[in-house]
């Protein structure tokens, strides 16, 4: 993790926060209308939340409910061969390549420098907040060496005893330890529960009511509830919002105990119960601290006149109360739920690629850009220079889009699945939205309208393995094929950053990859645009849609002008329309203003 996931995980929180503050208002709010052990779930299923920020689902590809909120209503190309309905990327002419009803978030750091600086402090307070809990469990580890066999048949009888009543079969070490003031249960594997050596004090009946409230601990796994609070403690320390929830949890797993005790008990056996409780009530009875894992019948003042006042008010829940409870409940998963996606989706870092060369020039181009987000890259093969639009952008990876298509193309060749006299192929007789598709297409007439169902099915031929192998083999940007075939060039799988693509165009140009220099020669003169005053521009657009409206487009490609080859890669992003055309006019107007190329065809 880098300075930039802090930038998104920060964001993240700021999302969680919202969330939690929903759910804790609902949960204040409805009180009445909710039963304790909702109440205590709410709060479990908010504990989990917590852990969405680091799993990246994008890149699980889980086909879930998630998947389903993130995309509803859009329509993914399908394979050609597979039934396509027809909802694919596509041009309306020939140099505008357009994506239809495909939707991706990108999220941008709004911290900038500072960034570093607060990935910093977050680490150290892991680090202290991870100190403190190590040296507070020192003591739970102390207690279990101290821990004596109890040897009064009378109190183990009773041990016992209370096991058969709740049910409980697995095994449960029952000891006493000088190093605790009140009773005492912890162990993930081996759940101990552990007495005072004075608890003698205590009649048989109050040493019931102890050792009943301990094992429903250990029946609801409570001691693992405990550590993923104590790491999430350590992880969100700097979120008052999340210690306030957890601390809510914790009292909430000791009022759930009390109720599964006194629910059994008479109302005078219930006065009772709350007795024992005030007997372990003060500062001096409590045995662990908040930061450790261990759960004890002790709690503090504020936890105990709250456990009090419930056991005080219990009543037995009415089914009323109990589907209230359920709705309650159901009403906030469903706002988990819904806000998962972006949750997960902000805290994906965003990736880059390192880069570095002693040769390189960074220039403002941003007059061209307008109200457009990008960064152009432009090699000089000649002078072995870069140029240089906007440096942190140049680095972070984007989806490629059509511009993959150089590479499918160049793949399908290798693999001999077409060759330059052989590559028609039958239109399936789907409708597609540009009626330029609508017929049988060969490489040439595919990459001149960037016909994507031509492309699926190369890619559907070579076989994901085998492609998967050949994005390897070329170093192709973060070389992640973990989207679906027909898709992993702009689902968020496959990523590259501009400097990239004119590192890959350099490589493909000069044959670097060692194939056949026929099949780059084929690529190359399917991507031939213009020639101009003996000059030869080579290239391919990519763009992705909105909601309709063109969010992002790519030109990446090159330049010859006889004495020398210019690369170039541009990416642009932004509210208004974006797309390959719009990249297409600004790479024009950057090459013409550097005196590389002046078209008199495109863009215009």
């Amino acid at each position: 993790m880098g300075s930039s996931f802090f930038t998104v995980f920060f964001i993240s929180n700021l999302i969680l926060s919202l969330v939690f503050s929903i759910i804790i208002l609902i949960k204040k709010l409805l009180r009445a209308q909710t039963t304790v052990n909702a109440q205590f779930h709410i709060s479990l299923i908010a504990l989990v939340t917590l852990i969405v920020p680091f799993i990246p689902f994008q890149s699980l590809k889980i086909n879930s409910l998630f998947d389903w909120m993130v995309n509803f209503g859009i329509d993914y190309p399908k394979l050609a061969n597979i039934n396509s309905t027809g909802n694919a990327a596509g041009t309306i002419d020939q140099n505008a390549n357009w994506l239809q009803d495909f939707t991706m978030s990108i999220e941008q750091s709004p911290l900038g420098p500072m960034n570093t600086v607060f990935f910093i402090v977050w680490i150290l307070g892991i680090i202290v907040m991870l100190s403190a809990t190590l040296y507070s469990n020192l003591r739970i580890y102390k207690i279990r060496k101290s821990v004596q066999e109890v040897k009064n048949k009378e109190l183990s009888t009773l041990f016992y005893t209370c096991k058969e009543e709740i049910h409980i079969q697995k095994k449960i070490i029952f000891g006493y330890s000088s190093f605790v003031t009140s009773p005492i249960t912890f162990g993930l594997i081996r759940p101990y529960i552990v007495i005072p050596k004075n608890i003698s004090t205590l009649s048989s009946d109050e040493m019931k009511f102890v050792l009943l409230h301990e094992l429903h601990h250990c029946k609801r796994r409570d001691i693992l509830f405990n550590y993923l609070m104590c790491l999430s403690r350590i992880v969100y320390w700097f979120n008052p919002l999340v210690w306030y929830l957890l601390r809510e949890m914790k009292t909430e797993m000791e009022i759930s105990c009390d109720y599964a005790v006194i629910k059994t008990l008479d109302e005078q056996a219930q006065i009772k119960y709350g007795e024992v409780i005030l007997k372990f009530a003060l500062p001096s009875k409590r045995s662990s601290t908040f930061l450790s894992p261990a759960s004890e019948i002790s709690s503090s003042f504020k936890q105990v006149k709250r456990r009090i006042v419930e056991i005080v008010n219990y009543k037995v829940e009415s089914n009323q109360l109990k589907m209230k409870s359920s709705l309650v409940f159901i009403i906030v998963l469903a706002i988990i739920l819904i806000s998962i996606p972006t949750i997960s989706a902000l805290a994906v870092d965003k990736e880059t690629h390192a880069f570095s060369s002693s040769n390189v020039v960074y220039k403002d181009y941003s007059h061209f850009f307008e109200e457009l987000s990008g960064s152009a890259v432009i090699y000089d093969s000649k002078n072995k220079k870069y140029t240089i639009h906007n440096k942190e952008e140049s680095i972070t990876r984007f989806e490629p889009s059509s511009t993959y298509k150089i590479y499918s193309a160049l793949f399908a060749l290798e693999s001999g699945i077409i060759t330059r006299d052989h590559s028609q192929m039958a239109w399936d007789g789907n409708q597609y939205p540009y009626e330029e598709w609508n017929q049988d297409l060969d490489l040439f007439s595919a990459m001149d309208i960037s016909a994507s169902w031509y492309f699926q099915n190369l890619d559907s031929q070579i076989g994901k393995e085998k492609l998967n192998n050949y994005y390897k083999q070329i170093n192709y940007g973060n070389e992640n094929l973990s989207g679906h075939i027909s898709n992993y060039w702009f689902d968020g799988s496959l990523k590259i950053s501009p400097v990239e693509q004119v590192e890959m165009l350099k490589k493909f140009y000069n044959n670097e990859f060692a194939f056949e220099q026929s099949n780059i020669q084929t690529v190359k003169d399917s991507l031939l645009l213009e020639v101009t005053d003996g000059k030869r521009l080579s290239g391919k657009t990519g763009t992705l849609k909105v909601n309709g409206e063109k969010y992002n487009g790519w030109f990446v490609g090159y330049v010859e002008t006889g004495n020398n080859t210019y690369f170039f890669a541009i990416h642009i992003e932004g509210k208004k329309p974006a797309g390959g055309v719009y990249a297409t006019n600004i790479v024009l107007s950057i090459l013409e203003e550097e005196n590389i190329f002046h078209s008199t065809t495109l863009g215009k």
